[in-house]
């Protein structure tokens, strides 16, 4: 009898062990989410990090797209499942103007997901024709003498590009007239035509075209000026003080993931982007390569909902 009970000890500890003993996570595949088409920004972000963190955890991560509604169905899927770190998802700044803008959502932006840390942050430009106009603070006059005048496209209503505009419109205290197109490939295409007087864009939309003299940059929405393009001025330092707007991506979670794994995967995205070659593909999006601790990725998220709410509120925007 007690041979038999002795035996029995071994396994019986053995089962009593917490699973994350047995199984040092991770011990299977990782897939990292996103709410876009394959080949866009979102989806060569996922991957660039996807291959990193395999590298650095020693298993297979893949990436899947389930794009619609701004990124909110990738949203909606990934705030349901296990919080175990196998499901995570690629997090970008469209996350709070979603939760500013819809009247309902599957999902609470902040309250549902673990934020774990950000991985790139980028700018807006404010675009204009070659030769339209000389500065920005000249766009400012003429929209101030001539209210709806000056003519800004974006990428739709209730895009991140389009609130920026409102901001714009907001600190400065003149009127826009906005114009949403699908996307901003069309919005640029319209400014080539004439159709409108300026483009908001990120860096991949309008630098390319500056290069070929075919568009001006006037101005930058971010804090200071943009390491890439040190000659173009801010938006802050020219007609609207205190201006900084960034939008970025980065990796979140479930909400309730375990803080052992959370340190884990935030090490593991903070490391990689201390990577040179992770860096310079980051970089050639247009990005700047900045990490963070999750803390700060949700207190970010938290300000960046509070300021589109207000824009939305004070231009009168229809919530969806």
């Amino acid at each position: 009898m007690l041979k038999t009970l002795f035996a029995a000890l071994p396994l019986a500890l053995a089962l009593s062990l917490p699973a994350a003993a047995q199984s040092p996570y991770p011990d299977h595949t990782i897939r990292i989410v996103h709410g876009f088409a394959a080949g866009g920004n979102a989806d060569t972000v996922s991957r660039i990090i996807a291959d990193a963190l395999s590298q650095d955890l020693g298993q297979a991560v893949i990436v899947e797209a389930r794009p619609g509604a701004g990124g909110t169905v990738a949203s909606g899927y990934v705030a349901q499942q296990e919080a175990d770190g196998y499901t995570l998802q690629l997090l970008v700044g469209g996350h709070p103007v979603a939760a500013a803008l819809y009247n309902s959502l599957p999902f609470d932006s902040l309250d549902d997901f673990t934020f774990i840390s950000t991985v790139g942050q980028f700018p807006f430009f404010v675009g204009a024709q070659h030769g339209r106009f000389a500065s920005i603070q000249e766009v400012i006059d003429a929209a101030r003498a001539n209210p709806r005048s000056i003519r800004i496209g974006h990428a739709g209503v209730g895009s991140t590009q389009h609130l920026t505009g409102e901001l714009l419109g907001l600190e400065t205290g003149v009127q826009f007239l906005h114009v949403p197109y699908q996307g901003g490939a069309a919005a640029t295409t319209a400014l080539m035509g004439g159709e409108i007087d300026l483009v908001i864009d990120a860096g991949t939309v309008i630098l390319g075209q500056a290069d070929a003299g075919v568009f001006d940059a006037l101005a930058v929405t971010s804090g200071e000026r943009w390491d890439d393009r040190p000659d173009v001025p801010t938006l802050a330092e020219t007609v609207a003080p205190g201006f900084d707007v960034l939008s970025w991506t980065g990796i979140g979670a479930p909400a309730g993931l375990p803080a052992d794994i959370a340190e884990t995967l935030n090490a593991a995205v903070n490391r990689a982007l201390q990577d040179e070659g992770v860096r310079e593909r980051i970089l050639a999006l247009g990005a700047s390569p900045v990490g963070s601790t999750g803390e700060e990725f949700r207190a970010m998220v938290e300000r960046q909902i509070a300021t589109w709410t207000r824009v939305i509120d004070a231009a009168e925007i229809e919530r969806r």
